[in-house]
């Protein structure tokens, strides 16, 4: 398994994190929260900006697939019980990335926390059907909770 991983993580690949100032284990522990979020690799790469910059400025990821990963429930919105949990793993608790990966993350993930699409959102949401809502307020997010979250 850890020459598989070996050959997959090109040296490039190594070099970019390197260079991003972060380490392999904090890429793979993101790609790991990416991977259970959403399902495609322009959604990774979206959420891995929304990530990087909710990181840089200190604000929480808020990562359900995180709160999911404490209770085992795999709820598309973790109840507010369960974001109450007190876990490392909390991400709506604790700031920062957990203590470590959530899961096995696949190439696509790993890939889109080295290299992340630029964009304008800090929010995000995944329906149930596996569609990514992004918004760019707390406010627009709320909204689209309400719309797309809430009535199912």
């Amino acid at each position: 398994m850890l020459d598989n991983f070996g050959a997959k993580l090109t040296q490039e690949m190594r070099v970019d994190i390197k260079n991003a100032g972060k380490s392999i284990f904090e890429v793979i522990t993101l790609a790991s929260i990416i991977e259970k979020e959403v399902r495609t690799e322009q959604d990774m790469k979206m959420v891995a900006d929304i990530f990087n910059k909710r990181l840089e400025q200190g604000i929480a990821l808020q990562s359900d697939a995180t709160v999911n990963y404490v209770t085992g429930k795999g709820l598309v919105q973790p109840t507010a019980a369960d974001i109450a949990v007190d876990n490392l793993y909390n991400t709506y608790k604790y700031r920062g990335l957990p203590p470590g990966p959530i899961a096995n993350p696949g190439l696509k993930a790993i890939k889109a926390a080295i290299y992340p699409t630029p964009n304008q959102y800090y929010y995000f949401l995944t329906t149930a059907e596996g569609e990514v809502i992004y918004s760019q307020t707390y406010q627009e997010h709320l909204k689209n909770k309400s719309v797309y979250l809430n009535n199912k």
